[in-house]
């Protein structure tokens, strides 16, 4: 019976490290700033009579937990 008992000791010492590790793990996950992902605009601009489709790819920056698209001066 004796080793019944070191199997479930076994058993129990593998799950704790487990739940630490996996702990450990998320609380980095969610430390590490994250990078904002690229923003894909379609502009439209005019040329004589016609319309000329330009697509352009925006880089947002991070302002504490949000991203945010920095706005040119008008």
């Amino acid at each position: 019976m004796p080793r019944t008992s070191a199997n479930y000791k076994g058993f129990g010492v593998g799950l704790l490290v487990g739940i630490i590790g996996m702990a450990v793990f998320f609380a980095s996950a969610t430390l590490r700033p994250q990078g904002c992902e690229p923003v894909v605009d379609v502009e439209y601009k005019r040329s004589g009579k016609d319309w000329i489709v330009q697509t352009v790819v925006r880089k947002p920056v991070r302002d504490g937990a949000r991203c945010l698209l920095a706005e040119a001066g008008s």
